[in-house]
């Protein structure tokens, strides 16, 4: 193995010019396993196995996630111990599906059905190549997964969950530099803005209640497509909505959550428990915060 010098190279995601921001010390060496062949990137907090034929987007992968991870730890902090994070980013679906049949062959048919991007066990994300802005917003969003599974240590509500990985997916740039900029997601705009011309929003209590999993086996694109932007706009919602009451919910720090967490699932709520969560910290039930809940989407949409 040898060591390199990386350069982050941020704006070369949007316009495939390389300058140098935020320098990492990454260490780089071909990597193979069968018939996959590739790099491997070591940077402080991350693995990347890469097997694109993009050597500049390749580069700077490191660094981008990197200033993921701060981004994470500046939403969310956790303890700074943990493994490094895997990544898999491959060239193809092709690739990816044979991978995901080969490592995780109990939840390969569910994968299979994610149409673009990737999915995450635990402190390990696998991807598959689509173009450089699409790619960075899945590593991102899968990067929040991977943050929450080997920093925390205990889970959080998939609606908590799924909602803050969204929230991490946009970046613009200043400069050659990387700005996270969670309320202009204009994919997840989109998305949102489909749903409620189509008839898909789910209420409240349904994306509370839901499971990203469980969306996936319905097998249907467009309701997958309308809980993700549900679930980042829900995070809108809330930090425009319930300040204080959100910011409580993210200080993890004195062990209330964990408290709370369990009081849900050992009481009457244990049937809804992530709903409890949500009745605990905001004071209202789904239902009473529906109305409001969708002027938001609403909004959000331009509609």
């Amino acid at each position: 193995m040898r060591a390199a010098r990386a350069t982050f190279l941020a704006a070369l995601a949007l316009s495939g010019c390389a300058s140098p921001l935020h320098p990492i010390r990454v260490e780089a060496e071909n990597w193979s396993d069968g018939a996959l062949h590739g790099r491997r990137l070591l940077s402080d907090h991350f693995e990347i196995i890469s097997t694109i034929n993009d050597a500049d987007f390749e580069a700077a992968l490191p660094g981008f996630m990197e200033v993921a991870f701060e981004q994470y730890s500046a939403t969310l902090p956790a303890g700074s111990r943990g493994d490094k994070m895997t990544v898999y980013l491959l060239a193809t679906r092709q690739q990816w599906e044979r991978f995901t049949r080969q490592q995780f062959p109990g939840r390969a048919e569910v994968y299979r059905r994610i149409h673009n991007g990737g999915y995450s066990e635990g402190g390990t994300a696998v991807a598959f190549y689509t173009h450089r802005s699409a790619t960075l917003a899945t590593l991102a969003h899968e990067g929040w997964h991977q943050y929450v599974a080997t920093r925390l240590g205990f889970p959080i509500p998939a609606w908590l969950n799924e909602g803050l990985a969204c929230y991490h997916e946009a970046v613009e740039w200043v400069g050659d530099a990387p700005r996270f900029t969670p309320q202009h997601n204009t994919f997840r705009i989109a998305s949102l803005r489909e749903a409620v011309h189509t008839g898909k929003l789910l209420s409240l209590e349904q994306l509370i209640d839901a499971d990203a999993g469980e969306i996936l086996r319905r097998n249907d694109s467009r309701l997958t497509q309308a809980y993700y932007a549900q679930s980042w706009a829900l995070i809108l919602f809330l930090r425009a909505s319930y300040p204080d009451e959100f910011e409580r919910l993210l200080d993890l720090s004195d062990g209330t959550f964990r408290v709370r967490q369990t009081a849900a699932t050992l009481t009457g709520s244990a049937e809804h428990p992530t709903r409890a969560i949500f009745e605990m910290y905001f004071g209202c039930t789904p239902q009473a915060a529906e109305r409001a809940f969708t002027s938001h989407l609403h909004q959000v949409a331009g509609l």
